[in-house]
């Protein structure tokens, strides 16, 4: 599907939102198509665009599965279960092209939500403007609907740019990025943009977030609220995320400080009280504990899709799902006594085949897709507090430890643990692997560091050739589907 359809679906999808502000947010029902100038008449209806834009996140070839399987079927811990799988079979395999569906597909549907946004803030800033909407929300719901847009469509960008683009670590930035859409399409036409560099890419997402987080809600008083919605942690969270994938070390410090105090207990001092989870299985089948800063909620009737959610890829038995044995290095390098890995379901009558714990409902596809969560922060600022400083201190070693003990008791670190700070680094990477396995973190880990992403055997499918830092598919290409609406997309 080419952009300007991609467009004009977006526009047309958001106009048919219609719901209160519910629980039920992200499953909004369809009702009559709605026209451009009625969709902002009432509160309702300025509520229903907000949930739409959640929704257009949630879809099945975005954050609601393929992505963040993407993201980690690139690296090198998983083996396919079948000789005769069909989707992301070629993203495993690392040949993807430009006119691969795989390209294609999440290359629209992040554009599409992108829109979806920009339609919606450019109608709500309109509206309130104008005088409009003054009789209907607040000054302060205007500025937290404002700060959600923004925020989504930071994060949006933030998932394109570091699958499409080549790591900001190389070359600082200046290498091809992407076309920065910044104004609602409501029509065909607007197709041609040129493409900003990495950093002009990286620099709208921290602008986006820098204006996001004044604006925000601290909390919303309701777990469920707290984790499917964006709030202030949620927004400094994903700050972390963005900066630790720019190395910019001191930025991470600065700002992980805002969620994490100097001591344990780790407990974020304001704004909704995120801390880690005493029961780490618990994050994914509780959805709403603090751990979990934000999270796309998936029901029965409502989420990716077969072949699409999150569950089909990490699953047991759906025929296209991914494993590991005893060689896959992530779990080869787990202590057995480790939750994360003794949590793992082992198939019966095959000794030597696991499956992950963290997505099981297979029939309903229910389980959610994690986006943010306080461990990703406390690790991401012990690794900045070393590379940042140079040397490893026990600040740093009490945030590592934080985790890793939490699901491997007899495994704390000491300071003595690291002969030179690049062990530390190590242990930092390889905890994150073992922490966000099934979450789409590994091979966005290893390329912000400037790494090759290892080569794998799948067995009965073959080897995979390591791909080198200077290999063409080290990012994927621009998709067919735009270049072929954008001339100046090359």
């Amino acid at each position: 599907m080419n952009m300007r359809k991609l467009l004009k679906i977006s526009a047309a999808f958001l106009l048919l939102l219609t719901g209160g502000c519910t629980k039920d947010y992200l499953n909004p029902v369809p009702t009559t198509s709605l026209s451009d100038l009625s969709v902002f008449d009432n509160k309702d209806r300025v509520v229903a665009q907000v949930n739409g834009m959640y929704t257009a996140m949630k879809s099945g070839n975005f954050l609601g599965g393929r992505y963040e399987a993407i993201g980690d079927l690139r690296g090198d811990n998983w083996i396919p279960e079948s000789n005769n799988v069909v989707t992301l079979f070629s993203v495993w395999q690392q040949n993807v092209v430009a006119g691969s569906n795989e390209v294609q597909d999440t290359w629209g549907s992040a554009y599409a939500a992108i829109n979806v946004v920009n339609v919606f803030m450019d109608g709500l800033k309109t509206n309130w403007d104008g005088g409009k909407l003054k009789s209907m929300i607040t000054q302060a719901e205007y500025d937290q609907f404002t700060s959600e847009a923004l925020t989504l469509r930071a994060l949006c960008y933030f998932n394109l740019v570091r699958l499409y683009g080549k790591p900001y670590i190389m070359n600082a930035g200046a290498n091809p990025g992407l076309p920065l859409r910044l104004k609602a399409e409501k029509a065909a036409g607007g197709n041609e943009l040129a493409l900003s560099t990495v950093a002009e890419v990286y620099a709208q997402i921290l602008a986006d977030l820098n204006a996001a987080e004044p604006l925000s809600v601290s909390t919303y008083g309701d777990d469920y609220l707290n984790t499917t919605r964006i709030h202030k942690n949620s927004i400094i969270a994903l700050k972390v995320r963005v900066l630790l994938s720019q190395g910019d070390w001191a930025g991470v410090v600065t700002e992980s400080a805002k969620l994490v105090p100097g001591n344990a207990p780790f407990v974020a001092p304001s704004g909704v009280d995120n801390t880690l989870s005493s029961d780490w299985n618990a994050i994914f089948t509780a959805n709403t504990t603090k751990e979990s800063i934000f999270s796309l909620p998936n029901t029965p009737t409502n989420n990716g899709g077969v072949q699409s959610a999150i569950t089909w890829y990490f699953s047991s038995e759906s025929g296209e799902s991914y494993y590991l044995d005893s060689s896959s290095p992530v779990y080869a390098a787990m202590d057995p006594t480790d939750v994360r890995r003794s949590s793992m379901t082992k198939v019966a009558g095959d000794p030597d085949k696991y499956f992950i714990s963290k997505y099981t409902d297979l029939t309903g596809l229910s389980d959610w897709s994690p986006i943010l969560r306080y461990s990703e922060v406390l690790l991401s600022r012990a690794e900045a507090l070393a590379r940042s400083g140079g040397s490893v201190s026990q600040a740093a070693v009490d945030l590592l430890n934080a985790v890793r003990t939490r699901s491997f008791a007899g495994g704390a670190y000491t300071l003595a643990s690291f002969a030179t700070v690049q062990d530390f680094y190590n242990a930092c990477l390889k905890e994150r692997d073992f922490e966000f396995l099934g979450e789409g973190m590994r091979s966005f880990d290893l390329m912000r560091l400037g790494l090759d992403i290892p080569g794998k055997d799948g067995l009965i499918q073959g080897k995979v050739d390591p791909i080198p830092t200077t290999s063409t598919i080290y990012s994927w290409p621009i998709p067919d589907s735009e270049t072929s609406m954008n001339s100046l997309a090359h």
